[in-house]
């Protein structure tokens, strides 16, 4: 598939880029992107690190004995700190959480059941708000839409309200700030196209609903 090499390609190409932030804990990323009609997914991607830290902060040190276990509360742990609204509609389920871990750790979460013309989307991620000066990159992947990124931080409250304007998402709220930070740019990247190689694997066909 010829989308899918050349996002390897990409892959490659960066991967040195991403070996020098995805030890850093206040460095993540948050995308959602369109896999077909009515259906999205939401992928975070962060050292692994980060998750251990934020994990501890909230379960305790000894909340986990085994990857399994620790894979467990990362879903947990995700679902309750990341809100996001279609159309001031909020879904509140993340449904069928993969959680793959490494020094770089991601999870990835299936939307289903979303309203068919989407006009406006309100993410937040909280998820590291316990690391310093943490900051998140969020993207959003629609087809036919120019890819932006903004900054989820302590500034906004780590959320981010964007409506259509033609292809673009544009912030709703001026009082919001989006940051071009180059790590956090360049961790998104990584993300972005690696989430786009799972999207054209697996377009045709159904995703496991078992969650690791």
């Amino acid at each position: 598939m010829k989308v899918a090499k050349k996002l390897s390609t990409l892959l490659g190409l960066l991967c040195l880029s991403l070996s020098a932030y995805a030890h850093q804990p206040d460095l993540s990323s948050t995308i959602l992107a369109e896999k077909g009609e009515n259906e999205w997914v939401l992928q975070i991607r962060a050292s692994l690190t980060a998750f251990e830290y934020e994990v501890e902060a909230r379960f305790g040190e000894s909340a986990y004995a085994t990857p399994e276990e620790f894979r467990e509360l990362v879903n947990e742990h995700l679902q309750k700190e990341i809100i996001l609204r279609f159309n001031d509609g909020t879904v509140t389920a993340l449904k069928d959480g993969m959680v793959k871990l490494g020094h770089e750790t991601t999870a990835t979460f299936q939307l289903t059941g979303l309203p068919k013309e989407i006009t406006s989307v309100m993410v937040r991620n909280a998820a590291f708000s316990n690391i310093s000066h943490n900051q998140s990159a969020l993207y959003l992947v629609k087809e036919g839409f120019d890819r932006k990124q903004f900054v989820l931080n302590d500034d906004n409250g780590h959320s981010a309200t964007l409506e259509i304007s033609g292809t673009h998402f544009v912030l709703a709220e001026s009082g919001e700030k989006a940051g071009y930070l180059l790590p956090i740019l360049l961790l998104s990247v990584v993300g972005l196209a690696s989430l786009l190689v799972f999207l054209a694997r697996f377009r045709k066909q159904p995703l496991s609903h078992t969650t690791i």
